[in-house]
Order: C-alpha cells, then structure tokens, then sequence
C-alpha cells in the first residue's frame, strides 16, 4: 500500500495516542472489539466484518475520539477503492455444476453440552497458562543506596535502600545480626544494618509473596574504618590532608573523599561545579531529525559535615553529575583543601524516565527490547522508570509534556509539550 492508504491508520492511532489511551481502554469505553480497532489502525480491513459495520465502528471512534467521522469514512472510501484498483483480479476457473445438499443443523442436547464442555476446558487451559507465566517469574531485586561497593565506611550502621516485588520480603546474610524487611506496595524498601570494623560483605534476596520465590542476590561489600578505643589527648599543630580524591583525577560513579586531620575535629565538604559534561549520547526524533538539547545546569550537592575519628581519619563519598568539579574539605581552623577531579558516566546508557504532572501512553525500548509491563501501556504520574542500554533507547510518549528525562546524569527535562506524542532515539555517541 503506499502512504495515503496508511493515512487513516495515521490519524486513529495518532489521536488515540494524544488522548494517553490504550486499545484495551478503548474497548472498553466503546465497545468495539480491540481485534477490529487494531486493524482499523493497521488498515488491515480484510480483518473487518465489512464495509457496513466498518463504517459504524469509524463513527463510533471518530465521536470517542472528537474526530470527524464523515472525513474518517472518506478517508475509508478512498483507501478501499485504490486497494481495489490496486489488487489483481484471478481468472475463476469453470466448475463443473453441482448438485448440493442442504444439511439443516439441529441444536441437541448433546450438541449444548459439547459446547459448554469445550467453552470450560479452554477455560481451564488459559488459566493453568496465567498460573504458570505468573508463577515462573523471578522477583528483581536493586539496591540503590549504596549504589556500590564503599571502600572506606565512617561508621558501624549503613542504611540500605532499594526497590523489588510489591510486599517482598527482603532478608541479610554475612552479618552478625542479620535484619529482614518488607517493602511496601510500591516495592520500595528501607533498613539499615550493622557492620564491624574492617571489610563487611553483605548478601540481599528478596522472596515474593506472590510466587513464593527468590531473586538473584545480590552483595554490597563495606569496608568500615577501624576505631581506636582509647581517647587519644588532644592534637597539637596536626595538619589536615585530603588523601581522595587525587588532584586532576577522572572518576565513573561516586567521589571517594578522604584524608587524615586532628582527632574529634569536624571539616566541611561540599563540591563546586567549574564545567559542565557535554551529553555524551545523541537524540533524533521520530523522523531521524536532531534533537536540540537544553540540558539543566547540575546543581551543587548539600554540604556534609565530616566527623574525624579516633585515629585521625576520615571518610566520605559524594555523587556528582558528570563534569569538571572543585571537590572542597574545609577545617574547623585551616584553609580549604581544594581537588580538581572530572567526572565521568558509565559505559552504555542509563538513566531515569519520571512522570511529573500527568499520565501517559509509553513505549520503551532498551537495545530494541521493550520494557515488560511499562512499554505499550498507560503510566500513571509519579511513576518512575530505571533506563539502561548498551547503544539505544527508544521512547514514545502520549503525553511528552509529562515524561522528564535524565541520561548519563545529565537531566533533560520534559519531552515536549502537554498532550504531545514525541518520540525520542537517544544513541550513544561514538556507537
């Protein structure tokens, strides 16, 4: 078919889209099956039960959808017809004449009970296939603070958060005390555990109560800074130092600080933006344009008050957008230390996609696979997606003014406008 045939396709599925709705809605709302509003947007009319019930499924969508539906029948009109100038007509070959036997049906008992018995069975089938996709899945588990491993841990408690199945039952191992937790509706979840001096592996899984089964585990190693159980006296003339970060350093994920000062002593950290990242990806629309990018300015984390131990030591880590960043340690007596450190993002791409103000219809590809249960389907506001790809991600909004993006750190902002539908290719750059 060429373009025009497509066009009222276009135009359903277009303005269904900007109406953040899905198939299922519109059945729902209209009674039409989905099967046939499909194929009204396919143009696949030979799926249709005919011209009379398509052009009153065409009126009935075109008023759901504030639609004319006289220009949608027109639009039908000259589709069928130029497929039907377009389609070669077979010669039918001469049959021999046949004399055919009229069979009247008749409904028996026995024909009812066949009915019901194989309505019931199928039934009983699709239901044993639900159970079991339901019950073969495996719950997912992500710890997202600490969002790795922490080489140098000023103290014995670290909380732990992260996100799984709605209700899981998150438990710990390789701890002395081993705390479990269950997380709320949301899958969200919050503990915090106890650690010992020196290097602490903690293990998580997280059981479903639905299925009753286990994820992946997964393990956060902590290496916690040993205390001295003496009080030391007070220090005389100790000057302090910044270990971490190494000046003119390139770093991937969190800032390690550290550095030594006079015991019981308090230091203030903070970081100052000097250059922004350039966006290491590249975004076209749908129609293979360039995307301009308006990136927002990363804003300065909160300053951290640093206690320094017994031993004179201390410790922290900071997460900062990518780019060129002054990492700060301010003594309570002394002049500022200053590190010049660069911040890069990881290989791949990763991100975060947020609903802010309003639902929409998305369609998420990760590398050319959707994302289950948010990719074809309606996300409510303040719902969040974690984004991760080797090379591409695609993203088709409903309502794009809702839809907020951060890649690689670097927030985006909104897609577009309310109400819009926009799709986004983000690429790495250099793939």
């Amino acid at each position: 078919m060429t373009d025009q045939v497509h066009k009222l396709g276009e135009v359903l599925r277009t303005a269904r889209e900007a109406r953040s709705v899905d198939l299922a809605r519109v059945e729902r709302d209209t009674k039409i099956r989905e099967r046939y509003l499909s194929a009204l947007e396919r143009g696949e009319y030979r799926e249709l039960p005919g011209a009379v019930y398509t052009k009153g499924f065409l009126r009935n969508y075109g008023s759901y959808l504030g639609l004319d539906p006289e220009y949608l029948i027109d639009l039908y009109r000259l589709e069928t017809s130029t497929a039907a100038r377009e389609r070669p007509v077979a010669p039918t070959p001469p049959r021999p004449m046949s004399v055919r036997r009229r069979r009247t049906f008749v409904v028996t008992p026995g024909a009812v009970a066949a009915a019901i018995l194989t309505i019931l069975v199928g039934a009983l089938v699709a239901w044993i296939g639900y159970q079991f996709v339901n019950f073969a899945r495996t719950p997912e588990l992500q710890i997202i603070q600490p969002v790795g491993d922490v080489s140098m841990h000023p103290d014995q408690t670290i909380t732990i958060r992260g996100i799984t199945a709605p209700n899981a039952t998150i438990t710990v191992s390789g701890l002395p005390e081993n705390p479990s937790v269950t997380a709320d509706e949301t899958g969200t979840f919050e503990m915090t555990v106890g650690l010992l001096p020196g290097s602490n592996e903690i293990h998580f899984r997280a059981r479903d109560p639905v299925t009753d089964r286990d994820s992946e585990e997964v393990v956060r190693r902590v290496n916690v800074l040993s205390e001295v159980a003496a009080s030391p006296s007070p220090s005389v003339g100790v000057t302090a130092t910044l270990d971490q970060p190494t000046a003119d350093a390139t770093i991937t994920g969190p800032v390690p600080v550290s550095g030594s000062a006079a015991p019981t002593d308090q230091l203030t950290l903070h970081a100052v933006l000097v250059e922004s990242q350039t966006p290491s990806f590249t975004v076209q629309d749908a129609s293979g344009a360039a995307v301009e990018l308006n990136p927002a300015e990363p804003s300065s984390p909160e300053p951290l008050t640093l206690a320094v131990d017994a031993a004179g030591a201390y410790a922290a880590s900071l997460s900062l957008a990518p780019g060129t960043w002054d990492v700060v340690v301010t003594p309570s007596d002394a002049a500022p230390i200053t590190r010049r450190v660069t911040v890069r993002p990881a290989e791949g791409l990763t991100g975060m996609l947020r609903l802010d103000g309003g639902d929409s219809y998305l369609e998420i590809e990760e590398d050319g696979t959707p994302i289950d249960g948010v990719s074809g389907g309606i996300s409510d506001d303040g719902e969040r997606v974690e984004l991760a790809a080797e090379q591409t991600i695609r993203i088709r909004a409903g309502n794009a003014g809702a839809v907020r993006l951060s890649i690689n750190g670097i927030n985006l902002g909104p897609m577009g406008s309310n109400g819009a539908v926009i799709e986004w290719s983000v690429t790495r750059s250099g793939g």
